[in-house]
């Protein structure tokens, strides 16, 4: 018989609330009765399962830390071991494909000293097969659906909720007036320049040479520094923790002179552009709707890069540490605004959406998640010359006159 333990990346959560009693609605009373659920988190398989009591008990005989034989587990629950194997909250040592990639993942996560929260977050909130332009713009009390809302959807948002908050905070204490002053310059240029851009014109590629200038100035290595025991310090234009610069670029192609389109690498220590799988345009701006979660606007553009942190190249200064994953998201945040403003400075419109089917991505570059996991998704391209509907026209604003 196959050893089994219990996997120590899974959490339980205990839900309470109600549910309409259906066999009483059909003799016409509308009542409310009590649904007390135990769930089950599985990290392993990023779901979660009802449990039963049995099921929780015999979750909890069974040790995290030690293999045990399945024999030493209550007689007749083979058929329940294996269900609770299935679902990624036990691990065994069977050789069931299914149950040997559990068991994997369950180790490479210990291995690679991954946080429990971090994981727990991380693993559960990717999104596969989501297509927002399907969802509803009001999705119950959990909120929102991520799709631009129209003057209906949003009138009804109010309707339901009242007005969102006011814009700019009301802090209580002392007021200090700072000097209002009004610098020139390119950096000051095109950070007033800089926005979303969702209107692509997809009759003038991108030029190689302008794919060449996003990618090196904003993921490039721009120095490098050997610190001591064979260790390397890399320098690039965006801050990253701990200088370990863990995040990886994967240009996805569809309209650039000279370049075919695919799903690339770019490979930060030889400046080039690894393939991964050749495509065709169409499909190329096909993968690229999918890959931002049905967001036509955003699959439209020429070049779509997919963020993607190596895990292990973090971890392994920050070990299991409590704050090392949300360091990568502030990362990811930091390589998408310097890609915005490279592309802002070279006159292309540029994007970043955390809006991904980061799994159907990570399948598709043959990435592990369990060691590489997509963060969000920047893109660019030549912007149309007509202004898109979905773009707020926006007025100018100054925190007071400059005379005043």
């Amino acid at each position: 018989m196959p050893s089994v333990r219990r996997s120590p990346w899974v959490f339980f959560y205990r839900h309470d609330g109600t549910f309409v009693d259906v066999p009483r609605l059909l003799e016409g009373n509308v009542e409310l009765t009590p649904l007390r659920r135990t769930l089950a988190i599985s990290i392993l398989k990023g779901e979660e399962y009802v449990v039963s009591a049995d099921e929780l008990a015999l979750l909890f005989a069974i040790p995290s830390d030690t293999w045990i034989s399945s024999d030493e587990v209550a007689t007749g629950s083979s058929a329940t071991l294996e269900r609770l194997a299935r679902r990624g909250l036990v691990v065994t040592d069977d050789a069931d494909e299914e149950l040997t990639e559990l068991r994997r993942r369950d180790q490479r996560l210990t291995d690679d000293q991954w946080h429990p929260y971090a994981a727990l977050y991380h693993f559960l909130t990717r999104w596969r097969d989501v297509d927002v332009e399907q969802l509803p713009a009001w999705a119950g009390e959990t909120g929102t659906s991520t799709r631009l809302l129209n003057e209906a959807d949003v009138a009804e948002l109010v309707r339901r909720l009242g007005t969102p908050p006011r814009p700019f905070a009301d802090v209580a204490g002392p007021h200090y007036e700072l000097p209002l002053t009004r610098r020139r310059g390119r950096l000051y240029e095109t950070l007033a320049r800089r926005k979303t851009s969702r209107a692509f014109d997809a009759r003038v590629p991108v030029t190689g040479d302008e794919l060449g200038t996003v990618l090196y100035y904003t993921f490039g290595c721009r120095g490098i520094a050997e610190v001591f025991g064979g260790l390397v310090a890399v320098k690039k234009t965006s801050p990253s923790g701990g200088a370990l610069h863990p995040v990886e670029a994967y240009p996805l192609i569809a309209n650039v002179e000279g370049i075919a389109p695919g799903l690339y690498h770019y490979d930060v220590e030889s400046h080039a552009l690894r393939l991964v799988e050749t495509l065709s345009r169409n499909s190329a701006r096909r993968l690229a709707r999918h890959l931002t979660a049905g967001q036509s606007y955003f699959g439209a553009a020429h070049v779509l890069v997919v963020l993607a942190a190596r895990f292990p190249r973090s971890f392994w200064k920050y070990r299991r540490h409590q704050r090392a994953y949300a360091v990568l998201l502030m990362d990811a945040g930091h390589l998408s605004q310097t890609f915005s403003l490279v592309c802002t400075e070279l006159g292309l419109g540029a994007f970043v959406t955390a809006a991904v089917n980061g799994a159907n991505a990570e399948e598709r570059l043959g990435l592990d998640p369990t060691r590489e996991g997509v963060l969000a998704i920047v893109g660019c391209g030549r912007a149309s010359a007509e202004r898109s509907e979905l773009e707020p026209e926006f007025a100018p604003f100054a925190p007071r006159r400059a005379d005043s």
